[in-house]
């Protein structure tokens, strides 16, 4: 990331500011909901 220091504050290239990285802990609540779901509808399929 090419980060620049304009005056008092900091300005990078719209590229870099939209290549956003999500962090470890999204990824476990994101899978989690996943397997949330997949055990809802095998409980909805057992039971209908």
């Amino acid at each position: 990331m090419t980060a620049r220091k304009v005056g008092d504050h900091v300005e990078i290239p719209q590229e870099d500011a939209r290549a956003g990285r999500t962090g470890v802990g999204l990824r476990y609540v994101l899978a989690a909901s996943i397997v949330l779901v997949v055990l809802g509808f095998g409980i909805a399929a057992i039971f209908t």
